[in-house]
């Protein structure tokens, strides 16, 4: 649950060049489509290669995909290719005189995608893939791929940068090191990296296209803590930032991305012998779920009642639309009683000391404290509160370092399964019906089993949601056409164009 927030800083326009530099908290070393997967790696493969399609908005749109034929089984995707769109490299002289504006051709997109199959590649994408039966090329511009089952959701993974093309002719030059540094990368997008210094935490990333004074024609990324965005956007040295709701009236006369990404809920490190406990869960639930009975004006919140933010999708509809959970049996249940039959269940009289982790950058911080009041006044139960940015507390969580946190929860990417995946370690049901989900060939009986593990989710209190947190990408109003995943704050800026 884990989001890293990427800062965009300043554009300048000088001899037609315009520059967007983004932030990020580590310099990525790693640019191999088929094995990257973290954000700050990302941020550059999502820019400097084409894949067969993209995500644009939650919407899957053609990229070098020219046409995309779907048998009637939903097994054979027959896809014509692009003509046109060429390799590029920075390196040493020979390769480049080999590789320097070929033509990406349908069996680099076979090479790719047999590389994730193939477990010696060790790719974190396999599972996404595994239902590949074969990939072939049957001419330079068209692609066979054959799935072993029907798989309604396949263009969307075709979307994933591991899609991306990969020359085999190119990669055995590599002996081993392919991606990992500018002489062993060849990337076929609208920009390449041209300067890379891990030690310094600085890179350069230019324009392949032909000069256009509306498009962005450089990326500058720049190793920057993510906790001092708001500062730095003030002060105009950065010029976007990520944010959670609106922070401050300042940036109203700025542009700005708003996106349902998270939504605020109790969360418990399941990790631990008394949050593995379902009625202690329950029994503090009780006071959080939907701020129900948390004391807070419910007018002046936007209570959820799920724990899908409202931006998560399942293959192109928004699941809010098409799920809507039903209130925990808990609910109806005295809290008291569950504590006290939790308790007992671990042959205690009360909780361990334990801490709850509290943003010290919310609006709703002083709704926490009071629920915290009433699990000591109704409860008897006492915990130690620790103040921490948002940022912070992510960290601690993805470090195990917790034992419960009120916070936006925030998928590690747009579809069900970056909420729903964290679970199955914790609960068999939970595993099989998300295992069955991401197996079903049917997009109706899938939606049953996702509806099933989010029902247990929330019906043992594993999670529990309270109110919806729009997440806010501010901006210097002379961008435009800029494509945001704001689950992993990684910023698309093939189209972008500047005012």
């Amino acid at each position: 649950m884990l989001c890293l927030c990427v800062i965009v800083t300043g554009c300048s326009s000088a001899g037609g060049i315009s520059t967007f530099t983004a932030a990020v908290e580590k310099m990525p070393s790693n640019f191999d489509p088929q094995i990257a997967d973290s954000n700050n790696e990302l941020m550059v493969i999502q820019n400097i290669f084409d894949g067969l399609f993209e995500k644009q908005g939650g919407a899957v749109v053609n990229n070098l995909a020219e046409s995309c034929d779907i048998s009637a089984d939903g097994k054979t995707y027959t896809i014509q290719i692009k003509k046109g769109n060429l390799w590029h490299y920075k390196g040493d002289k020979d390769r480049k005189e080999a590789f320097e504006g070929a033509e990406v051709k349908a069996a680099d997109f076979v090479f790719a995608i047999n590389r994730i199959l193939d477990p010696k590649t060790h790719s974190p994408y396999a599972d996404d893939f595994a239902n590949v039966a074969s990939v072939t090329a049957t001419g330079d511009y068209s692609l066979v791929i054959r799935l072993k089952n029907a798989d309604f959701n396949f263009t969307e993974k075709l979307c994933l940068t591991a899609a991306f093309p990969c020359s085999r002719e190119f990669f055995a030059t590599c002996g081993g090191a392919y991606g990992l540094s500018i002489d062993n990368l060849l990337c076929n997008g609208p920009f390449r990296l041209n300067y890379l210094d891990t030690e310094n935490g600085n890179a350069t990333i230019v324009s392949t296209r032909e000069e256009d004074a509306n498009l962005v024609s450089r990326i500058r990324l720049v190793e920057v803590a993510a906790d001092s965005q708001a500062e730095s956007y003030a002060k105009d040295e950065i010029s976007g930032f990520f944010a959670y709701a609106t922070q401050d009236a300042s940036f109203e006369d700025t542009a700005a991305m708003e996106f349902e990404s998270a939504n605020i809920s109790l969360v418990f490190n399941l990790n631990k012998d008394m949050f593995r406990n379902e009625n202690i869960r329950k029994a503090l639930g009780w006071y959080t779920y939907g701020f129900e009975n948390s004391g807070a004006n419910l007018n002046a919140v936007e209570a959820v009642n799920t724990i899908f933010p409202g931006t998560v999708t399942l293959a192109g509809q928004f699941i809010n639309t098409i799920y809507t959970p039903a209130q925990p049996a808990y609910m109806t249940a005295d809290p008291k009683e569950m504590m006290q039959s939790g308790l007992s269940q671990l042959g205690k009289t009360r909780m361990d000391a334990s801490t709850v982790l509290m943003p010290s950058d919310s609006m709703y911080t002083l709704i926490y404290e009071n629920i915290n009041q009433l699990w000591q006044k109704n409860l008897g139960q006492f915990f130690t509160i620790e103040y921490l940015p948002v940022s912070q507390i992510r960290q601690r969580i993805a470090e195990g370092d917790f034992d419960m946190a009120f916070l936006p929860v925030t998928p590690e990417n747009d579809t069900v399964y970056g909420i729903l995946d964290y679970y199955t370690a914790f609960d068999s049901s939970v595993a099989a019906n998300v295992a069955a989900a991401k197996a079903e060939t049917n997009q109706k009986n899938a939606l049953d089993e996702i509806k099933a593990a989010a029902d247990t989710v929330l019906q043992t209190a594993m999670t529990v949601p309270m109110g919806s947190e729009k997440s806010v990408f501010y901006y210097e109003n002379f961008y435009d056409n800029l494509y945001i995943d704001p689950f992993t704050s990684v910023i698309n800026l093939k189209h972008a164009t500047v005012k």
